[in-house]
């Protein structure tokens, strides 16, 4: 009999216990960047350095509901939080309207950065979702995200050594561009030693089949060779 009791008291804890965890919620719907929880990093970082060819860059950010699903594309509330953002408006825009997709638990905020000329450090868009006529809040801790990016021209840390050695010679901005333009790839360093060489021979077809020229720092033009055959 004492076990029954026992077995009975433990039940009515954790029943107390897990209507405590839900009362805050009201059984409302909240929002919150999932992001946050499914990464190690508290910010987004973009470098333009990685996307030579392009002028804007969408930077995809989670987002999920706590609370029952929406029935249809609901609005919420995305703001932009001044005093912790550096970059200028001209360098990024928001969706003019944000609607959370319905019959689901997650759902993506897509954020377009601008890049331009003075790009020259690191600047910070930080974002904050609050509350609206539809969503009652957010969790506190998941309510804020900063995208910190930069249009800094360098040599991309997977160019070492052994990539210039073996597949793609010396760096130049020049060839960098090439590399995307022709073959798609603009991480070469996560690509494994296979994909590497395929990679490499196929911008070398590039450069016979169109006479690629590289240029130094200076301007001076010369033809574009690579090591790998």
């Amino acid at each position: 009999m004492k076990k029954y009791i026992l077995f009975i008291l433990v039940s009515l804890c954790l029943w107390a216990c897990s209507e405590d965890e839900i009362k805050p919620y009201h059984g409302g719907q909240y929002l919150y960047f999932s992001h946050l929880m499914n990464s190690t990093e508290k910010a987004i970082s973009v470098s333009f350095n990685n996307y030579p060819l392009d002028d804007e860059h969408i930077v995809k950010i989670g987002v999920s509901l706590v609370g029952d699903p929406v029935k249809e594309a609901t609005a919420y509330k995305v703001i932009v939080v001044d005093t912790a953002t550096t970059a200028k408006s001209k360098n990024y825009e928001l969706p003019e309207n944000t609607y959370f997709k319905a019959g689901v638990a997650s759902d993506t905020l897509e954020v377009k950065l601008l890049k331009t000329d003075d790009l020259k450090e690191d600047v910070k868009l930080c974002l904050q979702i609050v509350p609206n006529e539809n969503f009652d809040g957010t969790l506190k801790q998941y309510e804020q995200i900063r995208i910190i990016f930069n249009n800094v021209i360098s040599k991309p840390v997977w160019w070492t050594s052994d990539v210039t050695k073996f597949y793609l010679g010396s760096y130049s901005r020049t060839k960098y561009e090439a590399l995307i333009k022709y073959t798609g790839v603009s991480d070469f360093g996560s690509l494994n030693s296979g994909e590497k060489r395929q990679c490499a021979l196929k911008l070398k077809d590039a450069i016979e089949t169109y006479h690629l020229m590289d240029k130094d720092e200076e301007g001076n033009e010369f033809p574009m060779e690579l090591p790998i055959y």
